[in-house]
């Protein structure tokens, strides 16, 4: 018996985002390029903070172009990218050649490539196995850093530009395999009605729901990518402890886990009483932050925030589908997730704030209450009150 051609398509599209989540070890290669170049903390944090900018906003454009040319296509141009991204960073080997060549390219290869795979995937699949499926695709990036995080940093041991290299290579030769894989069934191209509701998008900005969501999602994005970017920082300064790659796979093992765990935890309580939880418990846990010593504290905060971080990727499509449901999900959703891009102004900034005071207490703060924000937000919005009756219900 053969395997199901829908299955195939997730398994490709789950080991897409897998290569692709090695940017989840950047604090890795951040120490490396701290410790062999003696880059600032700022300006190792910068190239993952363009990364975030471009990939952000670049997933409005790609997510549309793959409707219109295919997954297949797009994701092997993005390869090239991801791929080229690693390649020429080897060769220029400074603050604002990483920055721009490694920031740019691998945002758009990742923007490319993530626009693609998830909604390939669904396409083939009922209504009842959507959530599973997404669920799936989803994880493979979070899974990423935890297995890759000590090959990451043996490579980067023996030399950033050599680790930038071999991890081209891999990701170039990778992407454009498992690519052949992804395709939409053959039922899902566009007719005249999907048209004209593509017109209608710009709908979505007469919410005040809209904004609150991306300001939540700007803050609370903000705060995961801060500690994916510094994390081996982190807990060098705070906790003294050296083997700060075992934190990476921490943190990426329970953002994987959250990814499912938060979305079920949705569907049993509602989304806005996840988004409580979620944010609530996130906010406890930076201030936690501010006297923890013990490596062994600082593990679990880094777990709880692996956690939360990961639940944010589950939580975020479910509301949006939930206020304005599933006509233009994609690009309502691609609108929301440009908070991510000004997300990643966060880690820049947590890398000037350590510069001035030597450790990342005032970020911790920042992030704190850019948290309690984010709480209040969750507790005052509510569905839109001329929603769609078929909306699912929230």
């Amino acid at each position: 018996m053969s395997l199901y051609k829908g299955w195939k398509v997730a398994i490709a599209g789950t080991s897409i985002n897998f290569l692709m989540g090695i940017s989840y070890t950047w604090s890795i290669f951040a120490s490396g390029l701290v410790r062999e170049f003696g880059w600032s903390q700022a300006q190792a944090a910068l190239p993952y903070t363009v990364f975030i900018f471009c990939y952000a906003f670049i997933m409005v454009i790609t997510g549309r172009i793959q409707d219109q040319l295919g997954p297949r296509t797009v994701i092997v141009v993005g390869s090239f990218f991801l791929g080229g991204a690693f390649i020429l960073s080897s060769i220029f080997l400074t603050p604002y050649g990483v920055s721009i060549i490694w920031g740019l390219l691998y945002g758009i290869g990742f923007a490319c490539c993530y626009a693609s795979v998830t909604p390939a995937a669904l396409k083939w699949f009922p209504v009842h196995r959507k959530g599973l499926v997404t669920g799936l695709v989803v994880t493979g990036a979070g899974l990423s850093a935890f297995v890759m995080a000590p090959t990451v940093n043996l490579l980067v041991g023996g030399g950033v530009g050599r680790a930038f290299l071999i991890i081209g290579l891999v990701l170039l030769a990778g992407v454009i395999v498992l690519g052949q894989f992804v395709n939409n069934p053959p039922d899902t191209n566009p007719d005249k009605s999907q048209k004209v509701e593509v017109e209608l998008w710009y709908r979505i900005f007469k919410f005040p729901q809209f904004y609150m969501l991306w300001i939540m999602f700007c803050f609370m994005t903000g705060t995961g990518l801060t500690f994916v970017t510094h994390m081996n920082r982190i807990v060098e300064v705070h906790t003294s402890f050296q083997e700060g790659y075992i934190m990476v796979a921490l943190f990426a093992f329970f953002n994987a886990a959250g990814r499912l765990a938060v979305g079920f935890l949705s569907d049993l309580v509602g989304r806005r009483r996840a988004m409580v939880i979620v944010f609530s418990t996130t906010t406890i846990t930076m201030f936690f932050t501010l006297i923890i010593q013990s490596p062994l504290m600082m593990g679990a905060a880094i777990c709880v925030l692996g956690l939360t971080y990961g639940g944010l990727y589950s939580l975020f499509p479910a509301t949006a589908v939930s206020f304005f449901g599933e006509s233009n999900f994609g690009l309502n959703f691609g609108l929301i997730f440009t908070g991510l891009g000004i997300g990643g102004l966060f880690p820049l900034l947590a890398g000037y704030l350590f510069e001035l005071h030597g450790d990342f207490s005032p970020m911790f703060m920042l992030l704190g209450a850019v948290g309690l924000v984010s709480v209040v937000l969750s507790l005052i919005i509510k569905k839109p009150i001329s929603a769609n009756p078929t909306f699912v219900d929230f």
